[in-house]
């Protein structure tokens, strides 16, 4: 469990999800700790003694989850427990209820019910990785770094704040994008590289994108004046910004981002992986069938 997620909730959450499974009979492992860097060092060196790793919080513990077992024989079990479950939520996991998506996790491993989907291989400035749901690349990444630097207001409210400060002044960045081999120069508001369909709490940044079909849905914003950006911002929050001029959606196996240069403060955005901060661009994404196993 990650006991910071949703600000304790995690925690709360997890000990009755650890009861839970015990109370079915499961034999379980608490491999919790005081963070989520000791949770996630903990997951990947003991994964592989574990039929299942079980992550109770956000998309932080998630994320860490699918670092421990992404390509490996070990089942992933999800139980949504924090703020934006925006991973959860792109595989159509029921929120709300700790014990209930325990319960299912729980009769999804008795029954043998592993949902086989695809996750994506990343590169980057800092070294290796996986993730599930979406990166981001552009003001989509500022705005995530803005959102995890406030404390208030809880939920999906502070993406949505975070967002209105950043598109008021960011108008485009420069970027190199190549698609399976194929290069762009763009000056684009945002690229998103999308496994599932949402991020930042439910924003449907690509609601088409699916994560069992081999390919990777980029969506491309272009460059646009702070009112265009802020009259996009709700229609993207339920999927209807898809088919304007403005927005392009490309599909590839693999996928290339490259900064050209910084935006209005002079700050380069540092990607964000499932809501999480990789090292550094440029980065390099492929998708990789059938490479995770969920419980579901």
């Amino acid at each position: 469990m990650n006991p910071t997620a949703g600000r304790g909730d995690g925690r709360a959450a997890g000990t009755r999800v650890l009861q839970t499974l015990r109370s079915l009979g499961h034999d379980v492992t608490d491999l919790s700790g005081p963070d989520l860097a000791h949770v996630s060092r903990t997951a990947r060196e003991r994964t592989g003694e574990f039929e299942a790793l079980v992550v109770v919080g956000g998309d932080g513990i998630v994320h860490a989850g699918v670092q421990a077992v992404a390509g490996t024989g070990t089942a992933l079990g999800i139980v949504p427990a924090g703020t934006g479950n925006d991973i959860a939520r792109g595989l159509d996991l029921a929120l709300g209820d700790p014990v209930a998506a325990a319960e299912a996790v729980a009769h999804s491993l008795h029954a043998g019910r592993h949902r086989r989907l695809d996750a994506v291989r990343v590169e980057h400035a800092g070294g290796t990785g996986w993730f599930a749901s979406i990166l981001a690349c552009g003001v989509d990444a500022l705005i995530n770094e803005r959102a995890n630097a406030w404390r208030w207001p809880r939920g999906p409210a502070r993406y949505t704040l975070a967002a209105l400060r950043e598109l008021a002044v960011v108008r485009g960045l420069p970027v190199r994008l190549t698609l399976d081999g194929v290069t762009h120069d763009l000056d684009s508001l945002l690229v998103a590289v999308a496994n599932t369909r949402c991020y930042g709490g439910g924003i449907l940044v690509a609601p088409d994108a699916d994560p069992t079909d081999g390919l990777l849905d980029v969506v491309v914003v272009d460059r646009l004046s702070p009112v265009a950006a802020l009259q996009l911002f709700p229609r993207a929050r339920r999927g209807r910004h898809v088919g304007l001029p403005e927005v392009t959606v490309h599909r590839a196996r693999s996928v290339r981002l490259e900064p050209l240069g910084t935006g209005p403060r002079g700050v380069r955005p540092r990607p964000y992986a499932d809501g999480e901060p990789l090292g550094g661009a440029p980065v390099s994404c492929e998708v990789v069938p059938g490479a995770l196993s969920v419980l579901a």
